[in-house]
């Protein structure tokens, strides 16, 4: 995407074609909690930063589950489910999401790597999500060598699976292995940013959840190795990739190309100040 396509992507259809009525922002810089470094005081950073400070706004503090019905108008972290109301910006928790990709971890090229699908990672989610953890970890923990697939520890209260936990693992520890897995949980998987950016081959189902990053519009077994939700293709596509190791790295190589998009840190802060003054241009008539 070119630079006036990415505003209009993270603006949002329902704001770029003027598709709303009767709708009223509420909330103002006073609301956002003084406290919390990794939400509010961003947004109020970036508000303060764009002269948007006394201008009243809709926002949603944290992660976006699926089932979540956000409303329109509102900026997020992410949109779920092709859900086109909210408007994406950068910085609300960036440092777990970027923090990888601009310090990018030391690697080793991909044919140095272990011929092993690997993934780990917490509890987060539903079990009745599409392409959910759960159904990976119960289809395939501990069922071939090939696999290694486990929980890091358990939150959010799922201590039924507390079977399932491998314990945690650094990024490192992922890198050693050719084919990586990304599983999105309360929202997007928080590890695919740099998964993206390494030397290894990313696997995953199709992606429900767009951030900044712009994951639906990656394009499956181009950018990724396509799996189906329930993930009972795994084992089929992890024998495709051992046969076809030229194809795996040119798809590592369009992964890579995909994120060079985002690599210059200037140019990503500008475009965030020009989605936050396109909103409040657009949504002038709203302000009360």
């Amino acid at each position: 995407m070119n630079y006036h396509e990415r505003i209009n992507f993270y603006l949002g259809e329902k704001l770029v074609n003027k598709e709303f009525q009767d709708f009223q922002q509420k909330m103002s810089v006073n609301n956002l909690s003084s406290h919390d470094d990794i939400y509010d005081n961003k947004l109020k950073l970036l508000l303060i930063k764009t002269n948007n400070q006394n201008k009243f706004f809709d926002y949603c503090h944290g992660d976006i589950e699926e089932r979540h019905n956000t409303k329109v108008l509102t900026l997020c972290k992410n949109r779920c489910n092709g859900n086109s109301n909210s408007i994406i910006l950068r910085c609300l928790e960036f440092f777990r999401h970027w923090d990888h990709y601009y310090m990018r971890p030391n690697d080793i090229p991909f044919e140095n790597k272990k011929n092993i699908v690997f993934w780990r990672g917490t509890t987060t989610g539903q079990p009745n999500r599409h392409g959910n953890r759960f159904e990976l970890v119960e289809r395939w923990f501990n069922k071939t060598n090939h696999i290694d697939v486990g929980f890091s520890f358990i939150c959010q209260g799922k201590e039924n699976y507390q079977n399932y936990v491998k314990g945690s693992c650094d990024i490192n520890s992922f890198l050693e292995h050719k084919y990586i897995l990304s599983v999105e949980g309360n929202d997007k998987d928080s590890g695919i940013n740099w998964k993206l950016n390494s030397n290894s081959l990313v696997l995953m189902s199709k992606p429900r959840v767009t951030s900044w990053l712009m994951e639906t519009t990656l394009i499956p077994d181009y950018h990724y190795v396509l799996l189906k939700d329930d993930f009972s293709d795994l084992e089929e596509k992890m024998n495709w990739c051992n046969n076809n190791q030229d194809k795996c790295k040119e798809i590592i190589q369009n992964a890579n190309t995909f994120m060079s998009q985002f690599s210059d840190k200037e140019k990503e802060e500008q475009l965030e100040i020009d989605v936050i003054n396109k909103y409040f241009e657009l949504t002038e008539h709203l302000q009360k």
